[in-house]
């Protein structure tokens, strides 16, 4: 194996940072434009819905990684879920 160990784990700690930074360009773009029509409610719904299982997933594997990633990402599809409901008209 090429990644083992602390590698393993830096290399899914980077991608889990990675992914669940995505978020964060549309969150302030919503915030200062106040609109959020473009922005899926059933995309939230489903990152969500996947998110939750993943935390599932990682309960049970005990990989604290795929845990934090996902309750990081899934914090931060409800502050867009909230700006889309605030800012819709």
């Amino acid at each position: 194996m090429i990644f083992e160990g602390i590698w393993l784990t830096l290399v899914g700690s980077i991608a889990s940072a990675l992914v669940s930074s995505s978020f964060i360009p549309q969150i302030i773009k919503g915030y200062r434009t106040k609109k959020l029509e473009d922005v899926s409610y059933l995309l939230m719904i489903l990152i969500s819905a996947g998110m939750s299982l993943w935390i599932v997933y990682g309960i049970e594997k005990q990989d604290y990684v795929i845990i934090g990633a996902n309750v990081t990402t899934i914090g931060l599809n409800m502050l867009l879920l909230a700006l889309k409901i605030k800012y819709s008209h």
